[in-house]
């Protein structure tokens, strides 16, 4: 009689052990890198009689294979995510009508176009020179636009390192809570964070993972170690004497000089810089340089209205913090050299040399340069991002397939165990009542 009540309590004890999963899973299914966990139950035998059930303890559902491609495509989406919001940003500032290279220079061309039926006109001299300014004007906000990214740029990299060595020391201290309490159901939830912290890293920098036997996680990049049980590493970075920038890491006495390929959003940061964004500063700057020498040295083949020798219209020069801008002069619309005859300075016959600036190689090339070559790098970015997406949607409907809670299943599970666990606690009040019979009868 005392086997039945024991086996019914192991029964009913179990089936509240699986009811308490259930719970905890179905509480948790909004949980960021939540593993939903399972017990398995087993017979208890003694000499081969059936003599109750054993449960074990709460397991996690989840997959390193699956975890390690997922974090790798992390980092691909970090990386052309990174590419692709930075790109796009300046493609917006610098398409916009007020800074269009293309369209700046064809507002200027116009205005001298304007002013061939009317060499002599103060009005359109004073337009041919507004326009310049505009020219003048959009081209350096340009080049300030490209300045200002460059600074914003170095900004988020010193933030992203942060970032990087903040994860990498919250991952090391999970790593030595895993080890004390070890890999059984205490650690499960720390398992999970730490998971989703490397994921979160993985998005930053790529990295490569490996479980120890104790459970911990060994962290490196570039074979340089970043992890290692309760030791995180510490990324610099610095500038060289040529102005090369450089990532440094240091874990404890040993440093490393790292790559600055070093994949997700860091390594887009400077590739960005190195591809796209110090290209169009340098073409913005030629293009500069080419309006103001080439109309400069065509105004100079020319005669004012007094009969003067034509005066440079642009200036280019840089600003105390190193940016590259294109002004106007101080010339008045009466000493702009028009005129190829210095005796008959309102024919205006160097008008055409000036319109003919507009269809030469430098100028349409340049300023065509600037808006195709970063549209061409957010087209690139934009297809590759969708891509990697893509991929790492798949690997994460794989993940979520396996280790993801299925509320339907859940809501099932807890019916099973509920029935499960009334149905042991009426076999203990068949018992009872079966005992409470005996007594009566030995009574």
């Amino acid at each position: 009689m005392m086997n039945l009540f024991t086996i019914a309590a192991q029964g009913a004890q179990a089936a509240q052990n699986q009811l308490s999963v259930s719970a905890g899973n179905i509480a948790n299914q909004q949980t960021a890198g939540y593993s939903r966990q399972q017990i398995t139950q087993s017979a208890s035998t003694v000499d081969s009689v059936g003599n109750g059930v054993r449960t074990s303890d709460p397991r996690r559902i989840t997959d390193q294979t699956l975890n390690q491609a997922l974090w790798r495509t992390q980092s691909s989406v970090g990386y052309y995510q990174s590419l692709n919001s930075w790109g796009t940003s300046l493609e917006k500032v610098i398409s916009s009508s007020a800074t269009q290279p293309s369209t700046l220079l064809t507002s200027f061309f116009n205005s001298v176009s304007a002013l061939t039926s009317q060499p002599d006109s103060t009005a359109y001299r004073q337009q041919l020179i507004s326009s310049a300014t505009s020219l003048a004007n959009g081209l350096s906000q340009t080049s300030q636009n490209l300045a200002d990214q460059q600074t914003s740029i170095g900004q988020q990299q010193q933030s992203t390192i942060q970032q990087v060595n903040q994860l990498s020391s919250q991952i090391a201290d999970l790593n030595q809570q895993i080890e004390r309490l070890g890999t059984g159901a205490e650690s499960n939830s720390l398992q999970d964070q730490r998971d989703q912290q490397v994921k979160t890293l993985s998005g930053l920098i790529t990295v490569s993972v490996e479980k120890t036997d104790t459970g911990s996680y060994t962290l490196t990049t570039q074979g340089s170690t970043l992890v290692a049980g309760k030791q995180a590493a510490v990324i610099s970075s610095s500038t060289d004497t040529q102005g090369n920038w450089q990532l440094q890491s240091r874990l404890g006495q040993a440093s490393s000089t790292l790559s600055t390929a070093i994949g997700g959003q860091l390594g887009a940061l400077y590739d960005y810089q190195q591809q796209v964004l110090s290209p169009l500063q340098t073409q913005v700057t030629g293009l500069m340089q080419s309006v103001s020498e080439q109309i400069n040295s065509t105004l100079a083949n020319g005669y004012d209205l007094q009969g003067e020798q034509g005066k440079a219209l642009f200036t280019v020069s840089k600003d105390s913090a190193g940016v590259t801008r294109l002004a106007t002069t101080t010339l008045t619309p009466a000493q702009l050299g028009l005129s190829l005859e210095q005796k008959t300075p309102a024919n205006g016959d160097n008008l055409s040399a000036l319109s003919g600036l507009q269809t030469t190689k430098d100028f349409k090339d340049q300023a065509a340069a600037i808006t195709s070559h970063l549209a061409l790098a957010n087209s690139q970015s934009s297809n590759q991002l969708a891509v990697a997406n893509a991929v790492t949607q798949q690997w994460q409907q794989q993940r979520d397939n396996l280790s993801a809670v299925n509320k339907d299943e859940e809501a099932v599970n807890l019916q099973t165990y509920l029935q499960s666990y009334q149905a042991n606690m009426k076999v203990m009040s068949v018992g009872n009542q079966l005992f409470s019979e005996l007594l009566t009868l030995f009574s």
